[in-house]
């Protein structure tokens, strides 16, 4: 069993609360994405659920144990640092060995350990070279290796894909996860990156100032955000949430001017893929175009305030136009004074 439970956690510093009660399940086998802010204290989380940062209150529970209490090296848990944390003057097999040999791991073990996990991540021909010597990729893929051959199920990852090109952390996404099936491994996976948690994740875990905003599949939370955060922060380009005072609403299809009747809302909330260009709706000037090949994204602004839309093609619209913009009522999202939404 690999399942972790967490139950009202917290981690203070003085008057500081860096996380504020939080309880969740990672459930055996999963991969769960601890994602928000810098500062919303996810990389605290992690530390201590791998041990390595003291709880001020609530519970750890992993496989059915409670190892709030219990040190680091007798947790069952590996790993991964954004740093890589790698020894300089060993060479690739001696750094993944190297926890194998500190636990005296008998030598023919170690090497049948070693080339499987070498195997596994593409490393079988680097073996010799010293992390000096290799891509940033490939360190990445050594720190992985050394966590492989740990035999731990639970694997802890602290952004570490950060330091990696674009293009290099796009492939590695997809051998973390493919690496993840195939060994069964449960991963709690830290990242400010929303494509990373969007590309990789069963089940996110959003965070905010230390305490959890929302809970749920990566669809769930695109597609049912709780809260105006929510909201913004999954989406390229964010939701666009515009204020109804500052909205020209007359101008709106009837339908949706009847469901912005209510006192309680606040905020509407519209996703850009969703708005169109139509005769007739909200007006707006095109601000900015962005072409990026298989879509195009344009900044537009009403009444000084700025949103955006997103179309599969490029029509023949250019900067300074003036135009109507609309959406389905199905397509809104309505929140309320606390930011909080509202369910139609």
């Amino acid at each position: 069993m690999s399942a972790i439970e967490v139950k009202n956690l917290s981690r203070s510093y003085g008057d500081i609360d860096a996380v504020k009660d939080v309880s969740f399940t990672v459930p055996e086998k999963s991969f769960t994405v601890l994602l928000g802010p810098s500062g919303c204290g996810k990389s605290t989380i992690l530390k201590m659920l791998s041990g390595l940062e003291q709880v001020s209150h609530g519970t750890i529970n992993i496989g059915g144990s409670d190892v709030t209490e219990i040190e680091a090296s007798k947790r069952g848990v590996s790993m991964v640092f954004q740093s890589y944390a790698l020894f300089p003057h060993l060479n690739v097999k001696e750094n993944i060995q190297f926890g194998l040999k500190v636990r005296k791991v008998p030598a023919e073990e170690r090497e049948k350990k070693v080339a499987e996990a070498a195997r596994v991540v593409g490393l079988t021909e680097l073996l010799d070279r010293k992390p000096a010597n290799l891509s940033g990729g490939q360190r990445q893929r050594v720190a992985l290796a050394r966590s492989i051959v740990s035999d731990q199920t639970v694997c802890l990852m602290d952004e570490p894909l950060s330091n990696l090109d674009s293009k290099l952390r796009a492939e590695m996404r997809d051998e973390i996860r493919d690496l993840q099936k195939r060994l069964g491994l449960t991963v709690v996976y830290v990242t400010h990156d929303q494509v990373e948690a969007m590309s990789m994740a069963d089940q996110i875990i959003l965070l905010r100032l230390g305490e959890i905003v929302q809970v749920g599949a990566p669809e769930e939370i695109y597609n049912s955000p709780n809260s105006v955060f929510s909201a913004q922060f999954i989406g390229l380009p964010p939701m666009n949430v515009l204020n109804l005072n500052d909205i020209d609403t007359s101008t709106l299809d009837s339908k949706i001017k009847s469901a912005l009747e209510s006192s309680s809302i606040k905020n509407i909330g519209v996703r850009p893929e969703h708005l169109m260009f139509s005769k007739k709706g909200l007006p707006a000037t095109v601000k900015s175009i962005d072409y990026f090949g298989g879509e195009t994204v344009f900044k537009l602004t009403h009444q000084e305030k700025d949103f955006f839309l997103r179309e599969p093609r490029q029509p023949k619209i250019q900067l300074g136009d003036e135009l109507c913009v609309s959406w389905n009522l199905d397509d809104m999202y309505l929140f309320d004074k606390n930011d909080q939404r509202l369910k139609s």
